[in-house]
């Protein structure tokens, strides 16, 4: 439903909150044919992972949310949330992708995605925002079903959807990557560092910046909000 093809600060952990908007997006179009493995994993996972894809671990944080609950959350919200209704709607706009390629070419991109090279993250899967969500996209046929709107009142998406990961595995995945020393690992560390935060804080206000992400929230993207929903992905 939310393919966020914002800012790709958090990359991956930012596009897992929002990439599956585009399941409502799509819901006319019919069902693409599986594939095999998204990611093929290489090696048994016990080595050191420096270098390793993030892609991987995207679909595996990604692949940890029950599909049946993210489907009945997807189109429990697409009907009864006006905010939601409309970023699905934008995203299906050529205006939607004007705003990303200015988010892609933003000083702010660049320079925060060469913050992570410098801490030796290799950004291989992150370096276009285009990717980061090709690599998490599921295809999820919606369902025909009335939801009573009155018991999502005072509801997110975005909280919904943090309540509906498994904080449990989450954590144990993220436990796992930091024993094995992986990119993942290494990706969690620096984005979560208070100087990494500073920066973050200090490009989101840079002028190219600014403008795409105002005209972003103005059409139900709140990438703020995004960003704490990410932010409490990775304190888990």
């Amino acid at each position: 439903m939310l393919l966020l093809k914002t800012l790709a600060l958090y990359c991956g952990l930012l596009a897992i909150i929002v990439c599956h908007c585009q399941v409502a997006a799509k819901k006319d179009e019919p069902e693409p044919e599986p594939l095999d493995d998204d990611c093929p994993p290489e090696g048994n996972g016990t080595d050191d992972d420096r270098d390793g894809e993030l892609c991987k671990d995207f679909q595996i944080l990604r692949d940890l949310i029950d599909v049946d609950v993210l489907v009945d959350l997807i189109q429990s919200h697409y009907q009864c949330d006006v905010k939601f209704r409309k970023a699905v709607c934008y995203y299906q706009t050529s205006r939607f992708q004007l705003v990303i390629d200015q988010l892609q070419n933003s000083e702010a991109y660049h320079v925060l995605l060469q913050e992570l090279r410098n801490a030796g993250i290799n950004t291989t899967d992150i370096d276009r925002i285009a990717d980061i969500f090709d690599c998490l996209e599921v295809p999820i046929m919606p369902v025909s079903k009335k939801y009573n709107c009155r018991e999502l009142r005072g509801h997110t998406f975005i909280g919904d959807l943090l309540a509906a990961m498994p904080h449990k595995e989450v954590s144990e995945f993220s436990f796992s990557s930091l024993a094995n020393n992986t990119n993942f690992a290494l990706f969690k560390q620096t984005v979560t560092s208070p100087e990494f935060q500073a920066k973050l804080r200090s490009n989101l206000l840079k002028r190219d910046a600014a403008r795409a992400l105002h005209v972003l929230r103005r059409n139900g993207w709140d990438v703020p909000e995004l960003l704490r929903g990410a932010m409490s992905i990775l304190s888990w």
